[in-house]
């Protein structure tokens, strides 16, 4: 499995939620995953490169998979100083503050990601829903409607970022329709309050 496919593998199974040694795929096959022997792979790639982001997110995303938390945002805080202009730290970051409901720490990865690469359409949707929670419903909209003209560029499920990077896009594709109506209602009744 190629470096690109293996992170996608990973980032789908963290954003996902399924920290448990089993997932879905789209392809609907299940695959194990021993995150024991993941962070031991991860181990041995830092021990050979410590400076390696590549390997700490893995190991960040490794002992996510096994239920250690502080250690998990350690080395993913750790690959993202290593290689700052790289927005998939930040991104598998956000999905472990999202499943904590850490609600500040998920804003600030995702505006750091998005000003890392403006155009990913993953980034805008999973924003939109943040100032969505927050009730700021013409931002909320705003970054909806940008998701939309930017998944609309997207040929295939995947985005692919600018470091090649790829991202699932195929739910934004089917939820930004319903989002940006559901936030247009939400903002007209506040509207109509006042």
């Amino acid at each position: 499995m190629n470096r690109h496919r293996f992170a996608l593998l990973i980032l789908v199974c963290v954003i996902g939620g399924a920290v448990n040694s089993r997932f879905i795929l789209a392809q609907h096959k299940t695959v194990t995953v021993d995150w024991k022997a993941e962070l031991a792979k991860a181990e041995a790639g830092i021990e050979k490169n410590p400076k390696s982001a590549f390997w700490h997110n893995q190991a960040g995303v490794a002992y996510d998979g096994l239920g250690d938390f502080e250690n998990a945002v350690k080395e993913l805080k750790l690959a993202t100083n290593l290689e700052p202009s790289n927005p998939i730290h930040n991104y598998v970051l956000f999905a472990l503050y999202k499943r904590k409901g850490m609600h500040s720490a998920e804003r600030e990865v995702l505006l750091d990601a998005l000003e890392q690469d403006p155009n990913n359409p993953l980034g805008h949707f999973e924003f939109a829903f943040v100032l969505e929670k927050e009730k700021y419903w013409a931002d909320s909209l705003r970054e909806y409607q940008s998701a939309k003209v930017l998944v609309a560029s997207v040929k295939g499920p995947v985005y692919t970022d600018p470091l090649g990077n790829p991202y699932e896009v195929d739910a934004v594709r089917e939820s930004v329709d319903k989002a940006i109506d559901r936030v247009t209602k939400l903002g007209e009744s506040v509207q109509h309050q006042k």
